[in-house]
């Protein structure tokens, strides 16, 4: 054959293979080398495996890929298909995806700071770890304790680690704490001696601290009068605290009278103020309202038990009983309505809301003058007070406040009518303080009746 034949045969051949090559069409996977994905438990699959119609040269076009189905709620490695199919065509590879666990550990403390006294190294810390497969693996926590911190690592079965740390701040804000021996207020005659009855003192961090506590001030025995002890201590974190204790020089009492008489009541409180005084054995005088109907069967238990019922008004409302004369008594006749029902006798004792130097009455110029010509008139005794415990002032003080606003007011004169409200619960606590005051300095009890002494304050109305 001529080369030249030969030639052009060869070119040809070479021209319809390229172009079946060329023209040849198939189905084109692009997939990484070694392809092997991880996923997380119950994640989606994400295959980064794409696949295409046509070929290299001339292109091909995206179609469709069918993955095998696969269980992500369970750790494991598993070999996946990947399948495409066009116009006749189908394709088939296969690479691995492992489902791991991923999610680390979870801890929890009881705070997210410790706070502990400057002075403190050993403390308590409450902390659990949970873990998605492991579950409670609080005991396989390691835990480090650092001056500033402390540091938790909890790590699972599939090495996911988790560490947290808890700053530490050593701090102490907290003031201490002096208990006075015997209370806060003292009563001895005069020209006795005055014996320290002793105190404590604690603090949060540094314990019991009364050797440290600092005391100022003297008590004059010689002299009747009130006098101040101080009581001052200091913790290793300059927090201060300061105490008073309040000592009564007093001259004892020759045959005078002290008569408690309680306001505005009766009350959930009246009930605790009747037990005091039966165990005193002292009667009192409640000056009664009708603002508490559900509280009235303790006037009832009052009158019982021998002490003196009088009458406050019933709705101890200053516009209205001080807005005429006709509408006070309408006011106190109800009340006193009330008292005959439940005692079985009127009252002739009264208070006036406010005292009868009130200046509240002043939206009626000049009825205070008239209605305390008035009740005299028609057989009533009103009584205002020489000694005013400070309960009904606004400012709300301990019982020891009021019981001490009673005792250093006594005095020489022959009878003290105490002003106190059974509507406050620490007024009525302080009623055993100055009742063992009292009797411990030689003063009488005793309730009101029409043949008491009066103690009037100056009418301003």
């Amino acid at each position: 054959m001529n080369k030249k034949y030969i030639f052009i045969i060869t070119i040809a051949l070479i021209i319809i293979i390229l172009s079946f090559l060329i023209l040849k069409k198939n189905i084109i996977f692009s997939i990484p080398n070694n392809y092997h994905a991880y996923i997380g438990l119950n994640e989606e699959i994400n295959t980064e495996v794409t696949a295409c119609y046509g070929n290299k040269i001339l292109g091909c076009k995206n179609i469709k890929i069918d993955v095998d189905t696969i269980d992500t709620s369970k750790i494991g490695t598993y070999v996946v298909k990947y399948t495409a199919q066009y116009k006749g065509h189908k394709k088939q590879i296969t690479s691995k995806i492992s489902v791991i666990d991923k999610d680390k550990p979870v801890i929890t403390t009881e705070n997210e700071e410790i706070k502990i006294c400057p002075n403190q190294t050993e403390y308590d810390m409450k902390y659990t770890a949970y873990d998605n497969i492991g579950g409670d693996i609080t005991p396989k926590i390691i835990k480090k304790t650092f001056d500033d911190k402390i540091a938790l690592l909890a790590l699972d079965t599939s090495y996911n680690v988790t560490l947290k740390t808890i700053p530490i701040k050593k701090e102490d804000k907290e003031q201490p704490t002096i208990t006075l021996k015997n209370g806060n207020s003292i009563a001895i005659p005069v020209n006795t001696t005055y014996n320290e009855p002793g105190y404590e003192a604690l603090d949060n961090c540094d314990g019991n601290i009364t050797d440290k506590v600092t005391i100022t001030g003297n008590v004059d025995t010689s002299k009747p009068g009130n006098y101040e002890i101080t009581y001052t201590v200091t913790d290793t974190s300059s927090n201060q605290t300061t105490v008073t204790r309040n000592i009564n020089v007093y001259k004892m009492a020759t045959n005078q009278v002290i008569y408690l008489t309680f306001d505005d009541g009766p009350s959930k409180y009246t009930s605790e103020l009747l037990d005091i005084l039966a165990k005193y054995n002292v009667k009192a005088t409640f000056f009664v309202t009708g603002r508490n109907p559900s509280y009235n069967y303790n006037i009832t238990r009052a009158y019982q038990e021998g002490h003196s019922i009088g009458l406050h008004t019933n709705t101890h409302n200053y516009s209205t009983i001080y807005s005429s004369i006709g509408a006070y008594f309408n006011d106190l006749n109800t009340i006193s309505e009330t008292v005959k029902n439940l005692t079985g006798e009127y009252s002739k004792l009264i208070r006036f809301p406010g005292g009868s130097s009130n200046t509240v009455s002043k939206i009626t110029p000049g009825i205070m003058t008239s209605l305390s010509q008035l009740v005299t008139e028609k057989g009533y005794k009103y009584f205002d007070w020489n000694i005013s415990s400070g309960d009904a002032e606004g400012k709300v003080l301990s019982s020891d406040n009021y019981a001490q606003n009673v005792i250093k007011s006594l005095g020489t004169n022959p009878y003290y009518v105490v002003l106190q409200h059974d509507t406050n619960a620490n007024s009525v606590k302080a009623v055993s303080k100055i009742i063992e005051y009292g009797q411990a300095h030689g003063y009488r009890f005793e309730a009101l009746n029409t043949n008491s002494p009066t103690t009037h304050h100056k009418i301003s109305n």
